[in-house]
């Protein structure tokens, strides 16, 4: 309504504001009003700001400074969406955003814990580490375990014939006679009967099939 007085609420939501026309940024940071207050004014070096608050999903009018003013009260208030003023920025004409923040790092507070990363300390954490330190008794003990590794025979590899069987195994077995064996030598007493010898009959089985069964014994009467 026209001649209503807004009251600004203020809430947790930081922003700097330039005093000169009156435009914002969000602070990108977290901490206490006086060191958030430097951080603007190290973030818009050319320009005087001041810290306002204000509530999430709220507007700029909404804000309120530091101090409890709310934002209407700025003499520059919103005066950045009229027109745009060459002498009120964060940096001068004659420089880049590289120049103006080039010292941000000397003006901004420091914490305990902080590390600052120049670039030769950059340099120095992207070198790669040393490798550990080795004792002599450890490296003579590194090399005796090496050579004993070396020494120590290995275990001699299955080669597999197109069947799948072992081929050393196989041909083993094969070099092995009948006779050295015992196979196909039966022994009864004090004969000896070799695989032709003795009477061939057919017999059924307790299952009802025929076998063949060839008698080496002698005949009893």
């Amino acid at each position: 309504m026209t001649g209503e007085l807004k009251i600004a609420a203020g809430g947790p939501y930081l922003v700097c504001v330039r005093a000169c026309d009156g435009g914002f940024f969000p602070v990108p940071y977290v901490g206490d009003n006086d060191s958030l207050a430097k951080i603007c004014q190290a973030l818009c070096p050319n320009a005087q700001t001041q810290l306002y608050s204000m509530p999430f999903g709220g507007t700029i009018e909404d804000s309120v400074s530091t101090s409890g003013l709310p934002y209407a009260s700025l003499p520059n208030a919103g005066k950045f969406e009229q027109a745009v003023d060459q002498d009120c920025s964060c940096r001068r004409k004659d420089q880049s955003w590289a120049e103006a923040l080039a010292g941000i790092e000397a003006r901004l507070p420091r914490h305990a814990g902080d590390i600052l990363v120049t670039p030769e300390i950059s340099e120095q954490m992207s070198r790669p580490t040393s490798p550990p330190q080795i004792s002599v008794a450890k490296a003579h003990a590194a090399e005796a375990d090496a050579l004993a590794l070396v020494e120590k025979p290995e275990p001699q590899s299955v080669v597999l014939d197109a069947n799948g069987v072992d081929f050393n195994l196989n041909a083993a077995t094969a070099a092995v006679s009948r006779e050295t064996s015992g196979i196909g030598v039966e022994e009864t007493g004090s004969a000896h009967y070799d695989l032709n010898q003795g009477q061939v009959v057919e017999q059924i089985g307790p299952d009802g099939s025929a076998r063949r069964v060839r008698i080496v014994a002698p005949t009893l009467y």
